[in-house]
């Protein structure tokens, strides 16, 4: 079983990385200039005003946007509305929204008028079709965590939202088609000089050899994604080619169980200038009630290495790596689009990642605390240069098996490691088998 380092003590013991390979040295990066029309697509920071938010119909009482704000949008002690345009659903582990009360039965009450009217031909619209089962596929996925908490509220959820999701389901060439919101951004740069990956280019993607997703943690909580992991060096002698050989190789010359806390760790380091890329896209269900991948992307991480001290094992005050993040957003579905919208240096928000699972919402929570978003990353990718980046080095989480072996790696081998990773989950077994068992006398079967 894998032993839990906590963050004090890795802080306190994680060993020195200095020891670098001669060959890895810093070259100037340059990267091709980020369009207008796309820098107006990834890079515009301004968030989604929740009072007037109607992604999938211009009258804000048709039902495919009640229920959504029903699921969606939450509200703090003074009444301000968040979560309304989240690529994720404001919901957390311990969060009673929806099962309890008046919630719960205006969700009910929602989901059966959805289903009884036939509420899925309203919109035929294949790209709101495909963010509207995602979004109701999330909340799907939070009813189903492993919890002895209200769980007849849940079955009765979770029924509702399995019929919803299959009829407004699409076809394997339906999602095809659908229109991607990232290929025209693929390898340009944003205007402060961070790239976006693309394996045409230099980029390499890295998978794990033993086939687990390369962003595992990630998996863990969004198993619906696939996450796909992007290594770039800087210009220069060493390649990505070349420093995955070194990765490797010092991944199989430590022993097992043979951890930094007494042992000096010294894999081979990143070159200043080293970018990563942490890039999500949609599973979909389709028609036959399979997982299948979109080319829809919901998220993009981006950091690059400005500076690896080598007397240093842990940026404590966030000075090594420049980051930026891009999202999903809603606005342009009524016009047939779905863009990725720049996360701002100081924007706030609320995280439902890797948290301790206590929903402030319930708590009185007035807003006047929201994490700023772009510092998140920073808690579990806070080594110094290659320790922080975790497909590889499972420093600060595991005592053993400490540096991953991992490979370069393709869309097609990802995917398929991600839909594999998917349907061992639980959450997934729960779906296929309301999917599967009709659910409700209004739908045919598959």
């Amino acid at each position: 079983m894998r032993r839990k380092l906590s963050l004090v003590l890795w802080m306190l013991l994680l060993a020195s990385a200095r020891d670098a390979a001669p060959e890895l040295q810093h070259t100037k990066n340059s990267h091709p200039a980020i369009s207008k029309s796309e820098e107006r697509t990834a890079s515009q920071p301004n968030t989604v005003d929740c009072a007037d938010f109607r992604p999938y119909a211009t009258d804000p009482n048709h039902v495919w946007n009640r229920l959504y704000r029903r699921l969606f949008e939450r509200r703090d002690a003074k009444g301000k509305a968040w979560g309304c345009d989240e690529v994720d659903p404001l919901l957390l582990r311990r969060s009673k929204h929806i099962l309890e009360g008046p919630a719960y039965a205006e969700t009910i009450r929602l989901l059966d008028e959805f289903i009884n009217a036939h509420a899925e031909s309203l919109i035929r619209d294949p790209l709101s079709r495909a963010i509207f089962q995602r979004d109701m596929w999330a909340v799907f996925n939070w009813l189903a965590l492993p919890t002895d908490d209200h769980p007849r509220e849940r079955e009765e959820l979770e029924r509702r939202l399995a019929a919803i999701i299959k009829v407004v389901a699409l076809t394997p060439s339906e999602i095809e088609h659908l229109p991607g919101n990232y290929a025209q951004l693929r390898g340009s740069a944003t205007a402060d000089g961070l790239a976006l990956p693309d394996t045409a280019g230099d980029w390499m993607m890295i998978g794990r050899d033993d086939g687990t997703p390369a962003a595992e943690i990630h998996a863990d909580y969004f198993p619906r994604s696939i996450f796909f992991v992007y290594l770039k060096p800087p210009s220069g002698p060493l390649n990505a080619s070349k420093y995955l050989e070194f990765m490797r190789a010092y991944s199989k010359q430590r022993p097992p169980g043979d951890n930094c806390t007494f042992h000096a760790c010294s894999p081979p380091q990143f070159p200043e200038g080293t970018e990563l890329a942490l890039v999500r896209r949609a599973l979909l269900i389709d028609a036959a009630g399979r997982p299948v991948a979109s080319p829809i992307t919901e998220s993009i991480q981006l950091r690059r290495y400005v500076k690896i001290p080598a007397d240093t094992r842990v940026d404590f005050d966030r000075g090594t790596q420049q980051v930026a993040q891009f999202q999903l957003t809603r606005r342009g579905l009524l016009q047939g689009t779905i863009d990725l919208r720049r996360v701002g240096e100081e924007e706030t928000g609320l995280s439902v990642f890797s948290t301790q699972g206590q929903d402030g919402f319930e708590d009185g929570w007035d807003g006047s605390q929201a994490g700023v978003i772009l510092r998140g990353c920073h808690q579990c990718h806070q080594g110094t240069g290659v320790i922080s980046f975790t497909s590889y080095s499972r420093v600060q989480f595991e005592n053993d098996h400490l540096f991953v072996l991992v490979h370069n790696s393709s869309e097609i081998e990802e995917t398929k490691v991600a839909i594999k990773f998917l349907r061992k989950g639980e959450a997934w077994k729960q779906l296929t088998r309301l999917l599967h068992a009709g659910g409700y006398r209004f739908f045919p079967l598959w």
